[in-house]
């Protein structure tokens, strides 16, 4: 968050109810509907600007991904938010830039490892690194 929106605030966990996590077959996340799981995050207060970086990055002019306001559970208070949902809804591999990318937000973010174990690790390898043998 730090490089993508520098303005940030951090508001805290939050839950978005009615939706699973996965990873495209474009080779990233995504949340799709689903009545029986929840995606747990960290939820953002953004500024115009990081917004506007956000929809570069996040391909919104060319429709890579669209920006809809969804209900997200933060300490029990439902609040509308803002989420970058992929119109590719089919299941795929990461990327394998990608993979770093998520374990690094997985360990700064504190979710649940019941969460992480279930939702993230379907998709996402924890990568270990081994020291050469001698």
């Amino acid at each position: 968050m730090k490089d993508r929106c520098p303005e940030h605030r951090l508001i805290g966990n939050g839950i978005l109810r009615g939706y699973r996590w996965i990873i495209t077959t474009r080779g990233y996340a995504n949340v799709v509907k689903s009545s029986s799981d929840e995606v747990h995050g960290i939820v953002y207060e953004i500024s115009e600007s990081d917004e506007n970086r956000l929809d570069k990055l996040e391909g919104v002019q060319t429709r890579d991904y669209l920006k809809e306001m969804l209900k997200i559970e933060i300490e029990g208070e439902n609040k509308e938010c803002l989420v970058y949902v992929d119109p590719v809804q089919k299941e795929g591999k990461p990327k394998k830039e990608y993979i770093g990318r998520i374990n690094k937000g997985v360990s700064d973010s504190k979710l649940p490892s019941e969460y992480i174990d279930r939702y993230i690790r379907k998709f996402i390898p924890l990568k270990t690194t081994r020291r050469p043998q001698r």
